[in-house]
């Protein structure tokens, strides 16, 4: 169950990572700074933080999902 709700939130911190810096890191290149989206927000190269907590979380559920197989 907690290796599931941390791969859950790996998975919302992917999704932020892909809508706020992946999809849009070319405009993000060529502006050096920032990039206004079609709606209007304006997105940083600080997007990329995202993703580090994508990959905290995919860890942590990957240990705890390897300690709970080890306690059966």
């Amino acid at each position: 169950m907690r290796s599931g709700l941390l791969a859950f939130a790996g998975l919302f911190f992917t999704w932020i990572f892909y809508e706020r810096f992946w999809k849009w890191r070319d405009c993000i290149d060529e502006a050096l700074s920032s990039c206004i989206t079609p709606e209007g927000a304006n997105l940083t190269s600080g997007g990329i933080f995202w993703g580090i907590f994508a990959i905290v979380f995919f860890i942590l559920a990957l240990f705890a999902f390897i300690r709970g197989r080890s306690k059966l």
